[in-house]
């Protein structure tokens, strides 16, 4: 071995450790990134061919980097207090989600339909959970979120009401309840009852 080549080995070995760390620690993120990415482009390639058969592109829905800015946006945001009650989006990504103006989403809060809640930095988040995959609130969440808010109740205590589990859900959250019954009708309604019998005790 030439001392050329005892010096690439060495350097080689003594690389190895941290390297393999490096890709150890990264792999789970760059396993989920690719998931993420080949989920995507399937569901891109499809919108694809029902334009091509309409003899449209995606070209035609308008300028793809303002597209692909729209799609992010729907990936909710980290917050410290994501693993309890998060993840969340913040104002800005879901106007772009939705679609609509920050108004609109205003609105929605003020009405008791959409869940908001105000760090103590004075920035307004929304637990990305109550959203069904079209924008929509949940049903039996926004029934709810509407008993909380008609009470004034704070929308962390809102939050932590619907994730937090309970005998009357059989030991679960109601958010969880509502996911394994599929937000059945009789789900709904023992939600929306508990919330409002609830709501009504909080304002007492």
């Amino acid at each position: 071995m030439t001392a050329r080549t005892r010096h690439a080995a060495a350097t080689t070995a003594a690389g190895t450790p941290d390297t393999a760390a490096e890709t150890t620690a990264a792999t789970p993120q760059a396993a989920a990134e690719r998931a993420l990415v080949t989920r995507v482009s399937a569901l891109v390639a499809d919108r694809a061919r029902l334009l091509a058969d309409q003899g449209r592109t995606l070209g035609d829905l308008g300028d793809l980097d303002e597209l692909a800015a729209r799609m992010v946006s729907a990936l909710p945001t980290q917050h410290p207090y994501d693993e309890p009650l998060g993840p969340f989006y913040d104002t800005t990504g879901l106007v772009s989600w939705l679609g609509v103006s920050r108004q609109a989403i205003a609105d929605r809060v003020r009405r008791g339909t959409l869940l908001a809640c105000r760090t103590q930095d004075g920035h307004v988040v929304y637990p990305a959970w109550q959203f069904a995959r079209d924008g929509a609130v949940r049903p039996g969440v926004v029934e709810a979120v509407g008993e909380f808010a008609r009470r004034g109740a704070d929308g962390w205590a809102t939050a932590v009401w619907l994730t937090t589990s309970s005998d009357v859900f059989g030991g679960q959250s109601a958010v969880d309840y509502l996911v394994v019954h599929r937000a059945s009708r009789a789900a709904v309604q023992l939600v929306a009852s508990t919330a409002a019998l609830d709501a009504r005790t909080w304002a007492a």
